[in-house]
């Protein structure tokens, strides 16, 4: 089966280049002109990278046309939410101009391959405690621009799935996390900091936002494998929901470092860690994924987070 990961140096690209590889499946996979290739898949003889810029839909055709693939799982996004706040016009491009990029260029396909685009629980917006878990039914109701360019890109696939008949498969993830993600993320960004103070880089103080909100954190190596799940059992036009099914005070992410590290730190709050608008809890009801494809998250929050903090204590 060929197999192209769009974004195949990202977080999920990467994770999910090494799981199918050790399976011994050969892919492809793109990256911008501009990246280097991640140390982790230098030299890996099973990749096949082509420089592709999601944003120049005729390199995408171009890459279609010399792949072929049977499966397509689109990575190519821009996934933070702090970041939106201060580039919405470079969040909705890549979000919006560059998923139709992908989508129209897979409707000129003379053949109709498996598309898988990763979206966000964010999409669900600011609901209750009530509310949770959210299902896949919940209506969605964006409260930040990254939200609002995944709901747009999930509209627009349901349109091309029911006029064209593509095979799409949307998955909507919940707090991805893992070893090697970017610091801008939060819970990485405690890991790196706990790392500093170890090494007397900085002084025992964590710098923080809202510790009160609760995140349904979920390993990234869980997710990857929903993916390669959902790739093979999902039903096209539906909407996946991928989590732990479980939300998480950011404050307990503290509690395990300090466990963890031994370390007592002094809480800052800093004022541009704080969203213009936040929303109080995020919980994924993980039902329909796990009835279809038999996925659960497996890796417990504990756990990745100490091998994250183990990540950075390596790069610190």
């Amino acid at each position: 089966m060929k197999t192209l990961i769009i974004g195949g140096t990202s977080l999920f690209g990467q994770y999910l280049a090494e799981r199918l590889t050790a399976a011994g499946e050969a892919l492809a996979a793109t990256k911008l002109p501009t990246e280097k290739l991640p140390e982790n898949l230098e030299g890996n003889q099973k990749i096949a990278w082509s420089d592709v810029d999601i944003m120049d839909p005729l390199t995408i055709v171009e890459v279609l046309k010399k792949v072929r693939p049977q499966v397509i799982y689109n990575f190519a996004v821009q996934n933070s939410v702090s970041y939106a706040w201060r580039n919405p016009g470079a969040t909705v491009d890549v979000n919006v101009i560059g998923a139709l990029n992908l989508l129209d260029a897979v409707r000129q396909l003379d053949y109709k391959p498996t598309v898988l685009l990763a979206g966000s629980g964010e999409e669900y917006g600011r609901m209750p405690f009530s509310a949770m878990p959210q299902g896949e039914d919940k209506k969605p109701n964006p409260g930040n621009i990254f939200a609002a360019s995944k709901v747009c890109q999930t509209m627009m696939a349901q349109i091309y799935c029911r006029a064209y008949g593509m095979q799409l498969i949307l998955v909507r993830t919940f707090n991805e996390t893992g070893p090697g993600q970017s610091g801008r993320f939060v819970v990485s960004n405690f890991c790196r900091q706990f790392a500093r103070i170890e090494k007397k880089q900085a002084e025992p103080v964590l710098q923080v936002g809202n510790l009160a909100i609760q995140r349904d954190f979920t390993d990234v190596r869980d997710l990857v494998r929903a993916f390669a799940l959902l790739a093979e059992k999902g039903r096209p036009g539906e909407i996946y929901n991928a989590g732990r099914g479980q939300a998480t005070p950011i404050a307990k992410v503290l509690d395990i470092l300090q466990e963890r590290t031994g370390i007592t730190v002094q809480v800052e709050a800093m004022g541009d860690r704080i969203r213009p608008v936040d929303t109080p809890i995020f919980e994924a009801d993980v039902t329909k994924i796990y009835n279809d494809t038999g996925w659960k998250a497996e890796i417990p929050l504990e756990q990745t987070v100490q091998d994250m903090l183990d990540y950075w204590r390596a790069r610190v």
